[in-house]
């Protein structure tokens, strides 16, 4: 294989997969010495992308064992959450055949809740794991964008060092990769095209922040004075996001001194992760949050007022897109393709190599939802259109509109015994006023040439129908009309419960068994 080149199955084959998360039953005993093993920390949308790479590195990248750090959820125990998540629609392409048993044996459970001291992972089994690991993939936060800061600091910078430090301790580890945001920069100039590599946050003197004095300060605090100080922190800094893009900021430049001291550090910047372009499932939709809630928003008739730019960047990248990014930047740091100077840094966007707007957003699932309505829980008069203004006491009204209208839905939903059901209308609904705000516009665009001139160049062709690294109609043959009629089939699948009922560019698999 030339220098310029590498192979996420070189890079992967027989290697071992340990997912962090969750807390319960015993882990199992690790394969022999001779498995190279891979370490991949609970994924941030909810285990969605943590799912499509642990798939992608089982089909495209042949590992040989995979273990999980999973919690307890809701009382649900990590076997049970084991086995929905390999039964679920990700892992398709592998149900009914002959290898599916044999990849039900490769993928078992490690107890852990990031939450804790040493991330909850026991003495024993980190015992177990220092001489065998040579991967790492920590992609554990939570998305929840109203956290206080003392969680979302524990949840991304403290968890992060302790898997760090684990990390530096295993003997073979070839890559630690991070999965971050690309909301991470929200401090630079409005309308600014963020490019992959660092932005240290400067105070106004031009000094660079000191991450770690900042969370040692903040930890040390009372938790609604932390939650007051981080704001004025914020403020100060021109950081135009929430407490989870600016704890990605600081989590990213403490991971920076680790970088070749003494492991590669790879960062992923995904975007707003969309449901599954091409494959292992077309049209899957693994989350409610980004484009997934305004989605549903609109769907709900909830999503029907707008105060931002009509015209403004919205960064939405296929799931399929986001796993392989992080997949082959890792293959590629393996195959000593990677900076020796700084982290290398991989974005998973769009809005510079293919962009749309938030118009073309929401113009797009209006049009969707005009033929193919949803038949059940709805407000509104289904006419499915948007409606502009720069009129803050206008936009306050319609706000309050949309609130009793959230919340009227949530409690039906409720009183019908459907509780997912209604924490999904209130997450779309926390989303759309994220995006329907115009105080929170950035206008940030993202570039991608890393991923472009890099990866997608370097990949070896033979991988390149399953390794998708760049989202263009050129490349993939899918116009964002056609993927977001197939995203918004998939989230009426998700919430209604119901198939479309036009005829679609995109077949959604996942709705072939309704």
């Amino acid at each position: 294989m030339p220098e310029d080149q590498y192979s996420v199955r070189e890079a992967f084959e027989n290697t071992t997969v340990l997912i962090t998360g969750a807390t319960g039953q015993s882990a199992q005993q690790l394969p022999s010495k001779s498995r190279k093993i891979y370490l991949v920390t609970r994924c941030v949308h909810a285990g969605y992308i943590g799912g499509l790479v642990l798939e992608q590195l089982i089909r495209v990248g042949h590992i040989g064992k995979a273990y999980l750090v999973i919690r307890t959820k809701r009382g649900e125990n990590q076997q049970k959450r084991l086995k929905t998540l390999l039964q679920g629609p990700v892992f398709r392409l592998h149900h009914g055949t002959d290898s599916f048993r044999q990849i039900m044996s490769k993928v078992e459970v490690i107890p852990g809740d990031l939450a804790k001291p040493q991330c909850g992972i026991s003495e024993e089994n980190q015992t177990r794991l220092l001489p065998e690991v040579q991967y790492v993939i920590h992609a554990a936060a939570s998305i929840q964008f109203d956290n206080p800061i003392h969680t979302d600091l524990t949840l991304s910078y403290v968890a992060t060092k302790t898997i760090a430090d684990f990390a530096a301790k295993m003997k073979t580890l070839r890559c630690f990769m991070y999965v971050s945001t690309a909301y991470s920069n929200a401090h630079l100039k409005k309308y600014s095209t963020v490019h992959e590599r660092l932005y240290p946050l400067r105070e106004q003197d031009g000094r660079e922040v000191d991450h770690a004095a900042v969370v040692d300060r903040l930890l040390a605090m009372p938790v609604e004075e932390a939650q007051q100080e981080v704001q004025v922190i914020m403020k100060r800094l021109s950081f135009n996001h929430t407490n989870y893009g600016f704890c990605k900021n600081l989590t990213e430049h403490m991971l920076a001194g680790y970088h070749n001291k003494p492991f590669p550090v790879c960062i992923s910047r995904p975007v707003s992760v969309g449901c599954i372009a091409k494959g292992p499932c077309p049209g899957y939709v693994g989350n409610t949050s980004g484009a997934t809630g305004i989605i549903l928003s609109i769907a709900c008739g909830i999503g029907t007022f707008q105060s931002r730019t009509p015209d403004i960047p919205y960064t939405l990248v296929p799931g399929d897109v986001a796993s392989s990014v992080i997949v082959a930047s890792m293959a590629s740091t393996a195959a000593g393709q990677g900076s020796q100077d700084s982290p290398n840094i991989t974005q998973a966007c769009t809005s510079c190599s293919n962009p749309l707007t938030l118009r073309q957003l929401t113009d797009s699932i209006c049009h969707y939802f005009r033929q193919d309505p949803p038949s059940k829980d709805q407000f509104g008069d289904g006419k499915y259109t948007v409606e502009w203004t720069k009129d803050l006491e206008k936009y306050e009204q319609w706000w309050a509109q949309g609130t009793r209208h959230t919340q009227q839905l949530a409690r039906q939903l409720e009183d019908q015994g459907r509780p997912k059901s209604a924490a999904r209308v209130r997450t779309a609904w926390k989303v759309w006023r994220t995006w329907s705000n115009g105080g929170g516009e950035t206008g940030l665009r993202f570039d991608d040439s890393n991923v472009q001139k890099k990866l997608a160049t370097g990949l070896v062709d033979s991988e390149k129908d399953d390794v998708v690294l760049t989202f263009t109609q050129e490349a993939t043959g899918i116009s964002w009309q056609a993927y977001m009629d197939l995203y918004c089939a998939g989230a009426k699948q998700l919430f209604f419960h119901e198939k479309p009922k036009m005829q679609l560019e995109l077949e959604p698999v996942v709705l072939s068994n309704l």
